[in-house]
């Protein structure tokens, strides 16, 4: 996942995809904003600097620091300014989403504090004297944002917890089918006669007699709607079915496959993000329509990546990742 839509590095910000999903902070624009905004205490520059510098050695580890002389927009805005930009929405979408937390009543328990301190102490131990003289930060700024983000997963996962529990495997279920297609009646008859006979090859007759441009397909249900999908899911793996007509065409189909195993796992993945999103959207969405926030502080408009910084650090995330995953 990228944190302005590139494919690389894949894994900005991991662990808050629904808001990701939810506010397309990967687009190349803002969010629209009413004028009417509320005054929050903002994040400071160092707790921002946290994000920015993680989100610059990510890129930079990768492409190198030529990477922030690139246009990225018609206005020739470079990249510097649009991750800057992302970072600042996104920390306000974080901001929104604490206050959210705390007016439904979720907190932070003292055993899960020690962890953040933890968590904390690592990050910071982790941090070279380039790394603290570009970021500026201390280990309070660095706990205040861990406690932060840690709070708006918190809310987000009472807000998704049953979602896994509604989808089930034959919904999620992917099979796999092989087809023989003709638009001859009788062709069909003949073929259906052969690869029913024990030890037929099917997927050798497909190639032979087929009249579709595909021999093998993935199905899922909704996939095709048809009479095909509803008759492939009704068959037991290795079974092949009776005549299906659908238009002018005659169709034999074997399941090959009656429960891939991976992709039924992705399918349900997917399945799973979209009702986490469409379940946070629910309640998040009339809240952020309600509670307009925007920072004003000026230091946004002056960060740039023009002078290189011997700062590498891009831990903030992965560490996080690997304390609470």
């Amino acid at each position: 996942m990228s944190f302005i839509g590139s494919e690389k590095p894949k894994k900005f910000l991991r662990a808050l995809l629904i808001i990701l999903a939810a506010f397309s902070l990967c687009a190349c624009h803002g969010l629209e904003l009413e004028e009417k905004t509320e005054e929050v205490e903002e994040y400071t520059r160092p707790q921002a600097m946290i994000l920015i510098a993680n989100e610059r050695n990510r890129y930079e580890s990768v492409y190198s620091g030529d990477i922030w002389q690139i246009p990225v927009s018609d206005d020739d805005t470079g990249l510097d300014k649009l991750t800057v930009q992302n970072v600042k929405q996104y920390m306000e979408q974080l901001k929104l989403l604490c206050m959210l937390a705390e007016e439904q009543g979720i907190t932070v328990t003292s055993q899960e504090r020690d962890l953040l301190r933890q968590l904390t102490d690592e990050y910071m131990a982790g941090l070279s004297g380039e790394d603290l003289a570009y970021i500026g930060c201390d280990r309070t700024d660095v706990q205040k944002l861990y406690t932060d983000y840690y709070t708006a997963n918190k809310l987000i996962k009472g807000i998704t917890s049953r979602v896994s529990s509604e989808i089930s495997d034959s919904e999620a279920k992917v099979i796999r089918i092989q087809q023989i297609g003709t638009a001859d009646l009788k062709k069909a008859k003949a073929i259906l006669k052969r690869v029913k006979i024990d030890g037929a090859n099917f997927n050798s007759l497909a190639s032979r007699y087929t009249e579709t441009d595909t021999i093998e397909e993935t199905l899922m249900r909704g996939s095709r709607g048809d009479l095909i999908e509803r008759t492939a899911f009704e068959l037991e793996e290795g079974q092949i079915s009776n005549i299906l007509q659908i238009g002018e065409m005659y169709y034999i189909i074997k399941c090959v496959d009656g429960y891939s195993k991976e992709a039924t796992l992705e399918r349900k993945s997917r399945l799973e993000r979209a009702m986490n999103n469409q379940a946070f959207q629910a309640v998040f969405g009339p809240y952020s329509q309600e509670h307009k926030i925007r920072f004003s502080e000026r230091f946004w408009s002056e960060i740039d990546f023009k002078e290189p910084t011997g700062s590498t650090v891009e831990s903030f995330f992965d560490l996080y990742e690997k304390a609470f995953s």
